[in-house]
C-alpha cells in the first residue's frame, strides 16, 4: 500500500521532535507562546467568511424578501448563485502561489480581504441577479487568497506540537462562521418585508475581513518563508521569541533551524509546478492533494432541498433546523480538532467517511420512503433531522483533518501548490456539483443520492490506499518520510546529540520555570 512508506524520520544526527519539545507548564502559562496563539486568531478567521457564506445562502433561499427581489431563483439560475464565488475562487487561483512565493504568508491574506470587501459591498447593494453574481464572484476571488494562504502561515508559524490543532481549528472556525450567517439570517427575518432583511447579514460578512486586516500587520512572518528568501537571523529571532520562550540556547529551535535550512536547501531544486510529478514521492503527494480536494457534500448549499424531500417546507422549521445544524458541526470541529494528535489523521479520515456513507445511505432509504408516501408520513422527518446532524458530526471529522494534513503531506516549495491544488480541486467539485444537484434533485429525486453514497465509497477506499499517517511528526520529518532525505549532523547550528538534547532540554525547561 501506498500509505506504508519504508523511509524513516531520521531528524538530525538521530534527534527528532519529540526529543526537544520540553515538558513545561500548560502553554497559556508561557508569555510569548501566548501571544503567538493569540495573534494567529487572525489568520484562523479565514475560514469565518467562508464558512459565513456557505450558510448564508441555505438562509437567503428561506427568505421570502430574498426570493421576491430575485425572482424566486431555480435551477439553472440558482446553480449560478451558488456557483458564482467558486467561479471568482478560480480566477484568483493562478495567483495564489506567485503571491506567497513574492510577498510572503501575510500581504496575500491582507489582498485578499481588501478584495472581499469589494465583493460584500456589491453584494449587499444589488437590485438584481447579475449584480448579485458579481458581487460573489469578487468576494470568491478575494476569500480564494484568503482560506489558502492562511492554513500555510499557520502550518510554517505555530508552535509544532500545536500545528495540527491550530491548522484544524481553521474549520471550527468555518462553522463559526455558518453559525453566525444561520443565526443572523433568522433573527434579520424579522425585517420583513424589507429588503434590509437580507442586506443586514449580508453587508455583516464584512466584519471578519476587516478584523483580519488589522491583525495581519502584527502577526509575524513564516520563518520558513524567511529562511528561504535569505533572512535566516529574522527567522532565527521569531523562533527563540515565540518557540524558545526567547531562550537562544533553545534545543527545539536549533533543531527547527536545522531543520528547516537543509530541507529548504533540497527543496530550491524541485520548486515548479512540473516537480510534482518528478519522483514517486512527489507523484504520491499529488495524488493525496488532489483527491483529497473532492471530498465534499450535498448539505453544504442545498438543505433546502435536502429538508424538502423529508416533507420539511415550513420555512421557520428550516432555519431552525439549519442554525442548530451549524452548532452541531461548530462543536464537533472543536472536539476533532483538539483530538487530532490522540487519533491520527488516517483514523479521522476513514472514519468520518464511513460515518458519512452511514448517514447518507439511511437518509437514502428515508427519502425513498418519503417519496413512496407523496411526503405525507411525517414521521420520516425527525430521523431524517437526526441523520443530517449525525452527517455533520462525521463530516466536521473529515474536514477538519484536511487543512492539516495538506500542510503535512507537502514540502515547503511545494506546500503553496499544495493549497492551491486542493482549492481548484474543491472549487471545480462545487461548481459541478452546484450546477448539477439541483438539477438532477428536481429530475430524480432522491434517486440521485445513490451518486453520492457511491462517492463516499470511493473516497475510502482511496484514502485506506494512498494516505500515510503524518502524526508526531515536524513539517521537514515528515518530508523525510516521503523524500528519503537525511539532514546532515554538521546543519546544527551548536551540534547536538541526543544526550545535549536531554540536558539542554532539561535545563531550559528549569530556568522557564524558575523565570
Amino acid at each position: 500500500m501506498l500509505h506504508n512508506r519504508n523511509n524513516r524520520a531520521t531528524g538530525v544526527n538521530g534527534v527528532n521532535l519529540k526529543d526537544v519539545v520540553p515538558q513545561r507548564r500548560l502553554w497559556i502559562f508561557c508569555p510569548r507562546l501566548l501571544t503567538l496563539n493569540l495573534l494567529l486568531v487572525g489568520a484562523l478567521c479565514a475560514g469565518v467568511t467562508n464558512g459565513f457564506d456557505n450558510s448564508l445562502l441555505n438562509g437567503l433561499q428561506l427568505l421570502d424578501t430574498w426570493q421576491r427581489d430575485f425572482g424566486s431563483p431555480e435551477s439553472a439560475w440558482l446553480g449560478l448563485i451558488s456557483t458564482a464565488n467558486r467561479l471568482g475562487a478560480l480566477v484568483a487561483l493562478p495567483f495564489v502561489s506567485p503571491l506567497q512565493t513574492k510577498l510572503g504568508r501575510r500581504y496575500p491574506v491582507i489582498c485578499g480581504s481588501a478584495i472581499m470587501l469589494v465583493g460584500i459591498t456589491i453584494q449587499a447593494s444589488s437590485q438584481s441577479v447579475p449584480m448579485f453574481i458579481v458581487g460573489r464572484i469578487i468576494l470568491g476571488a478575494g476569500n480564494q487568497l484568503q482560506i489558502t494562504t492562511c492554513p500555510v502561515l499557520i502550518s510554517e508559524l505555530a508552535y509544532p506540537t500545536q500545528r495540527a490543532t491550530y491548522t484544524a481549528l481553521m474549520n471550527s472556525t468555518g462553522s463559526v462562521g455558518q453559525i453566525l450567517a444561520a443565526w443572523i439570517t433568522f433573527g434579520s427575518s424579522s425585517l420583513e418585508p424589507s429588503s434590509w432583511s437580507w442586506r443586514t447579514p449580508v453587508a455583516i460578512q464584512a466584519a471578519s475581513s476587516i478584523f483580519q486586516i488589522v491583525m495581519m500587520f502584527f502577526i509575524p512572518e513564516s520563518p520558513r518563508w524567511l529562511v528561504a528568501n535569505n533572512r535566516t537571523d529574522e527567522a532565527r529571532h521569531i523562533l527563540v521569541k515565540y518557540h524558545g520562550e526567547g531562550c537562544e540556547s533553545s534545543p527545539l529551535v536549533n533543531l527547527e533551524l536545522a531543520e528547516i535550512t537543509h530541507i529548504l536547501k533540497t527543496d530550491k531544486k524541485k520548486s515548479s509546478w512540473l516537480a510534482w510529478f518528478h519522483g514517486p514521492s512527489n507523484r504520491h503527494r499529488f495524488a493525496i492533494v488532489f483527491t483529497l480536494g473532492f471530498i465534499n457534500a450535498i448539505i453544504s448549499y442545498y438543505l433546502r432541498l435536502l429538508l424538502e424531500s423529508f416533507g420539511i417546507t415550513n420555512s421557520t422549521t428550516q432555519l431552525l433546523i439549519n442554525g442548530g445544524n451549524t452548532i452541531n458541526a461548530w462543536l464537533f470541529a472543536i472536539l476533532w480538532a483538539c483530538t487530532i494528535d490522540f487519533w491520527g489523521r488516517r483514523k479521522l479520515f476513514l472514519t468520518g467517511i464511513g460515518g458519512m456513507f452511514c448517514c447518507f445511505l439511511t437518509m437514502t432509504v428515508l427519502a425513498s420512503q418519503s417519496a413512496a408516501s407523496d411526503f405525507a408520513d411525517s414521521s420520516l422527518a425527525r430521523p431524517a433531522v437526526a441523520m443530517i446532524f449525525l452527517f455533520g458530526a462525521f463530516y466536521k471529522m473529515v474536514g477538519t483533518t484536511q487543512d492539516p494534513y495538506f500542510g503535512e503531506i507537502a514540502s515547503f516549495e511545494l506546500r503553496d501548490k499544495a493549497y492551491v491544488i486542493k482549492q481548484f480541486a474543491d472549487s471545480a467539485a462545487n461548481i459541478f456539483s452546484g450546477f448539477t444537484n439541483p438539477v438532477a434533485l428536481d429530475a430524480i429525486g432522491w434517486k440521485y443520492y445513490i451518486v453520492w453514497c457511491c462517492m463516499l465509497v470511493s473516497h475510502f477506499t482511496i484514502v485506506y490506499f494512498v494516505y500515510p499517517e503524518t502524526k508526531g511528526l515536524s513539517l521537514e520529518e515528515i518530508t523525510q518520510r516521503f523524500d528519503g532525505t537525511e539532514v546532515p549532523e554538521n546543519a546544527v547550528r551548536d551540534g547536538m546529540s541526543k544526550e545535549d538534547v536531554s540536558s539542554a532540554c532539561t535545563r531550559a525547561s528549569t530556568e522557564r520555570e524558575g523565570a
